[in-house]
Formats: structure tokens, C-alpha cells, sequence
């Protein structure tokens, strides 16, 4: 019996140790305002609602609000790329971090509200294999950004503004995933990595939605 019971309470820990590594949890929230003191443009660009990622401990991990509309890109950004509509540049919307966050590579975001540019990762040696995908977006200080909403910039353009974020020789990435083949509404689910994955219904200006998928919380592999 007693070794029934010390085994019971190993076992407890093993699962408890083993929750801690996994992460936490998160749920999805709405909400009606813009944040304060954004151009006039950038603010009648994103759509009326909000999006909240808060945390088990009911702490607020990051707000997203995504443009009402982008324009469809004539061409895709890569030939690799799982979102085609985009070109590199492109202002996807704006996210912001109330608290000291991390990216996916894990480093460290500071808080504050940011603009989310979509961009590839290059293909060359330093790159391969750095994603499950080519496609995510770099964060930018709002402040910093003036560049138009559908600015075409080059990947070095991008990891430039980007350094501003991050402080560092390093841009500030969050990473894209796999496409929904079809969303009609917001989704927050965890993949097989741990990953939390926002899903989003965009509109383009073909009066088309797209699902595009933000890893909202999780780091790369190794």
C-alpha cells in the first residue's frame, strides 16, 4: 500500500513537471477599441475588433487587430511562400505586447505596440530549416514605422526596421503557420509543438477571405 501510494505521487509530479515544460494556456478574447495615439490612417486601416490572448493566470499575453483589407500582390513573395496573396512589406496589422515577451526564436520583445510587416525567410545556408515555413512577420515600433500600408519592401529593408524592435544586430520574428484551408471566424488552438496558433479570416480587395495563421506564443524548435 505505501509503495502503491509513493508511486501515486510520483507519478503526480512526473505529470506536473511535464505540464510546466509544455507551457501554459491561453484563451481568445474580443475586444472594441484601438490603442491610443495611432495615426489616423493606420487606425482607419484595421478592422473594429480586437483580439486578446490571455493566459491561465488571466494575464494578458498580447492584443492583435488585423487590416480590414489588403491588396492582392500580383505576385507571391516567394515561390515557397504558403500565403501567395502577400508581398514582402505588406502591412498585415498591428500587435502589441502589454509585458516583457519573447519571440520565436526566444528573444526577448520589449513592451510596447508594434506593426507586423509580412515577410520570408531567406533560403540560403544561415536559413534553411530555421521554420516548418518561409512565411512570418516581422515586428517593427509603431512609432518607427512610416512606411506606407502597402509598402513593397526587400527582406533586408525589412530585417533593418525591424532591428529597431529588438535592440539587437537580430530582428523581432514572429512566425506564420500552415494555412486553414477555410476559417469563417477567429480560432486559438495549440499544435503538436506547443505552438499557440491564432487563425484569422482576412479580406482581400477581391472580396475574398484568407485564413492566415500567427504562432502567437511558442518557440522554435532546438
Amino acid at each position: 500500500m505505501f509503495l502503491r501510494l509513493i508511486t501515486y505521487i510520483f507519478t503526480l509530479l512526473i505529470l506536473s513537471s511535464i505540464q510546466v515544460v509544455l507551457g501554459q494556456d491561453f484563451t481568445l478574447h474580443t475586444v472594441n477599441s484601438h490603442p491610443n495615439k495611432l495615426e489616423e490612417s493606420l487606425k482607419n486601416s484595421l478592422g473594429s475588433k480586437g483580439f486578446q490572448i490571455i493566459d491561465d493566470q488571466k494575464n494578458l499575453w498580447c492584443e492583435i487587430w488585423i487590416r480590414q483589407e489588403i491588396a492582392v500582390s500580383e505576385y507571391a513573395a516567394s515561390p515557397d511562400a504558403q500565403y501567395p496573396s502577400f508581398h514582402s512589406g505588406v502591412l498585415l496589422g498591428l500587435i502589441r505586447f502589454p509585458s516583457d515577451a519573447s519571440d520565436y526564436r526566444g528573444l526577448p520583445i520589449k513592451p510596447g505596440i508594434y506593426t507586423m510587416r509580412y515577410g520570408i525567410i531567406p533560403q540560403d545556408g544561415n536559413h534553411v530549416g530555421a521554420a516548418p515555413i518561409v512565411d512570418f512577420v516581422l515586428l517593427i515600433p509603431v512609432v518607427e514605422d512610416v512606411h506606407d500600408l502597402d509598402a513593397k519592401l526587400t527582406s533586408n529593408e525589412l530585417v533593418a526596421l525591424s532591428r529597431k524592435a529588438s535592440g539587437t544586430n537580430h530582428p523581432t520574428v514572429i512566425n506564420l503557420a500552415y494555412p486553414l484551408d477555410s476559417i469563417d471566424k477567429p480560432l486559438l488552438e495549440k499544435d503538436d509543438l506547443n505552438h499557440w496558433i491564432l487563425s484569422l479570416p482576412i479580406r482581400l480587395t477581391t472580396k475574398k477571405n484568407i485564413p492566415v495563421s500567427i504562432i502567437v506564443y511558442g518557440k522554435a524548435a532546438g
